[in-house]
């Protein structure tokens, strides 16, 4: 069942966080050991298997990847932890496993829903990483399958987890700032002007299985920046709008998040976006410079970022900033902070991150499975910061306001609807 409109915001309310009403329950004694499999094991893969294996109960009972030096180093790293993979190339092997009870999807975006919801079917519980869909219409799916098929889906939004971050959203919701009428967040960076450069097509390298690699996505010729999954890059894929939507679902899904979770998962009524590639030379497609406007009724918020500035700052360098009558509130990854304004009662405020909220995440997924409660970022949350993130790129290159229909799940300009669809290339289907 998907939800709609104010039914939806009840349950996203209740549902939310670890105190949430129970999903139908399994059969887990307290010392069982949870098997999960990792599906996707470069740099955010790699990460979230070590995240996991500081997880009491835990047993690493498989590593894939399409990409064979991927693959080795991950499944050593498992195995240096006392864990004994098996090594994997095609994630199906490891669906239809039934000694898995839950997997852990880090591959590019693209795969993210149909990975996901065959997870969903194979009756696995499921981490998947953010953005939780490349398309609008993939979002539905993924939490129908999540609800039909009883499992708990965490997405990868892990600043949830954070009690500084949590902080910030019950200050928010207390109304200490007063009426909050603009929030802002941002990313910036100061990077060559060259980018990743413009790299010929070519052959794949040895040990990738481009074609798996590419999957629902359209068939490209190799292009070393498009694949981009090395152990010294920051993934290029996400640059490429075959795959991914740029720093806006990257950064900003999870700055958009907590604006979301401050404001009870209001999502905008109205996105307006401008930007483009005003920096970098090189062939990536997703805008280096943006703007976005979202008016949530209520007050309107703002995401930006840019790649050739940073005022010379160290820190700030993403984050929120809620403004109220009484006072701003700045939130980042280390710091929640209060500034009142002059003659205002509110008082000063300082909250430093005291542990890193992504094994806390893990913490949360761990407990879900095994308690059947639903997770911090249970999968419809990061479905709706997800899709608020993807109506702002299709903004901008719909060179088009576009005004979000809650009820529908979809925009009311009618030109537009098409956007929110992807076709997948066969034989890859998304079906429940």
């Amino acid at each position: 069942m998907q939800t709609t409109g104010p039914a939806r915001r009840d349950f996203l309310k209740t549902a939310g966080g670890a105190a949430a009403a129970s999903l139908l329950p399994r059969a887990y004694a307290a010392n069982d050991k949870i098997s999960i499999a990792f599906i996707g094991v470069g740099v955010m893969g790699s990460e979230n298997l070590k995240a996991a294996m500081e997880q009491a109960g835990v047993a690493v009972s498989a590593v894939c990847d399409v990409y064979q030096p991927n693959l080795e180093r991950a499944a050593a790293l498992a195995r240096r932890k006392g864990h004994q993979p098996r090594e994997v190339k095609d994630f199906r092997e490891i669906l239809a496993d039934k000694s898995v009870d839950a997997i852990c999807i880090s591959a590019p975006d693209n795969w993210h829903p149909y990975m996901a919801v065959e997870g969903c079917k194979a009756g696995k519980d499921v981490y998947v990483e953010k953005p939780a869909c490349v398309a609008v219409d993939e979002g539905k799916v993924m939490v129908e399958a999540a609800r039909k098929y009883n499992c708990v889906v965490q997405a990868g939004t892990w600043q949830r987890s954070g009690a500084h971050f949590q902080k910030a959203c019950e200050l928010v919701r207390s109304g200490a700032l007063g009426k909050i009428a603009f929030v802002r967040a941002w990313i910036y960076s100061n990077q060559p002007r060259e980018g990743i450069g413009n790299p010929p097509d070519g052959a794949p390298p040895a040990g990738l299985d481009w074609d798996l690699w590419l999957g629902p996505a359209p068939m490209r010729t190799f292009n070393p920046n498009r694949f981009g999954v090395y152990p010294d890059a920051y993934s290029y894929f996400r640059y490429f709008w075959d795959y991914a939507g740029g720093q806006l679902t990257d950064s900003g899904i999870h700055m958009l998040d907590i604006v979301q979770m401050a404001f009870q998962e209001e999502m905008p009524k109205a996105i307006a976006a401008l930007g483009g590639k005003y920096w970098f030379q090189d062939d990536t497609e997703t805008p280096d410079t943006l703007q976005v406007s979202y008016d949530y009724g209520d007050f309107l918020g703002s995401w930006e970022h840019r790649s050739n500035n940073t005022e010379l700052q160290k820190n700030r360098l993403m984050g929120i900033t809620f403004h109220g009558p009484q006072g701003t509130l700045y939130v980042d990854r280390a710091v929640c902070r209060v500034t009142p304004e002059e003659k205002s009662d509110l008082e000063p405020l300082e909250m430093k991150r005291v542990a890193d909220p992504h094994p806390l995440h893990w913490t949360n997924f761990v407990e879900c499975v095994r308690t059947r409660q639903r997770p911090n970022s249970e999968i419809e949350t990061c479905v709706r910061s997800s899709i608020t993130s993807i109506l702002g790129n299709l903004s901008l290159r719909g060179k088009m306001r576009l005004d979000w229909d809650e009820e529908n799940d979809t925009v009311r300009q009618a030109e537009a609807r098409s956007w929110l669809h992807r076709e997948y290339r066969s034989p890859w289907k998304l079906s429940l």
